[in-house]
């Protein structure tokens, strides 16, 4: 087991989601400030998008174009030029609390919803993932998903992992040539239930996945065959870590989205201050 503890790149935000690499920058939402922030390898910031309507996962169209799904409103935007947005698919029918995206390489957004009203207390209901055709047809897939979360694709795009937070556990779908979901299976479950919960999540080259663990302050990274072997901890104890993605010059920067918080006062349109850190890992991002 190697650990690790992460160092602070910038700070001076309220509650960061939805961590992307892309275009040698890395990207991410401040959902109550309705920011969507670029940061170059220097830690350069700079506004992308302003959005009031809780921006949070992001992804990326064939073409470059910037995706954001706003919570608020349950939409799937894009971000345009100006640093507005456009509603690519309307998904309030289908998703309470759109969450977290990964678009695959056919402009496809496989999209997270927490599924039910969790921060004025309501409790727990299963949901389904939200597909999102590159024409902006939605449908669902999935069942008896318990607040999903974080997202990617295998390397090989031939599996799909997503976090469910209050459950413990890494699920899986295959993924066939057509981009539809099957086989739900669990693929990790974790036992240290009095403490931890999952959230975001990204995939290295070597097809590791690596979670955040937000009530433990920690990242984790499993490998295909289920075993953890790197551990890497917020530069703050107690600080929650709820998102990440690999990126740098070399692919082997992980920066982590972490919040000084707790869920009271997320409750409260994400009290609280976050930055974002980084560490050296390993094994590089996908290509």
């Amino acid at each position: 087991m190697t650990a690790r503890t992460a160092s602070v790149v910038r700070d001076g935000f309220q509650y960061l989601e939805g961590a992307r690499w892309y275009a040698d920058r890395l990207w991410f939402s401040d959902i109550p400030l309705g920011t969507v922030h670029t940061m170059n390898a220097d830690g350069e910031v700079a506004v992308a998008a302003t959005v009031d309507a809780k921006p949070s996962g992001l992804g990326f169209t064939p073409d470059g174009v910037p995706l954001v799904v706003t919570q608020a409103d349950n939409k799937l935007r894009k971000i345009t030029a100006d640093g507005g947005t456009d509603v690519v698919a309307d998904l309030a029918g289908v998703a309470t609390g759109a969450n977290d995206m990964w678009v695959d390489s056919q402009g496809r957004a496989y999209i997270t919803q927490i599924g039910y009203d969790l921060f004025n207390g309501a409790d727990a209901q299963p949901s389904t993932m939200v597909v999102v055709e590159p024409d902006g047809t939605v449908h669902t897939a999935g069942q008896g998903l318990i607040c999903p979360n974080g997202v990617s694709l295998s390397p090989d795009g031939k599996t799909l992992y997503v976090a469910e937070t209050f459950t413990f556990r890494l699920t899986t779908f295959d993924v066939a040539a057509d981009g539809s979901l099957s086989n739900q299976q669990i693929f990790k479950q974790f036992d240290k239930l009095e403490t931890d919960a999952l959230d975001g999540l990204c995939v290295d080259a070597a097809g590791a996945i690596w979670v955040t663990c937000p009530f433990s302050s920690e990242v984790r990274r499993i490998t295909p065959d289920g075993t953890v072997t790197d551990i890497v901890s917020t530069a703050t104890a107690g600080h929650f870590v709820v998102s990440c993605a690999l990126g740098g010059p070399d692919g082997c920067t992980l920066y982590l989205c972490s919040a000084d918080t707790d869920l009271e006062r997320m409750s409260n349109n994400f009290e609280g201050t976050a930055r974002i850190e980084s560490v050296t890992v390993d094994v590089p991002r996908m290509s």
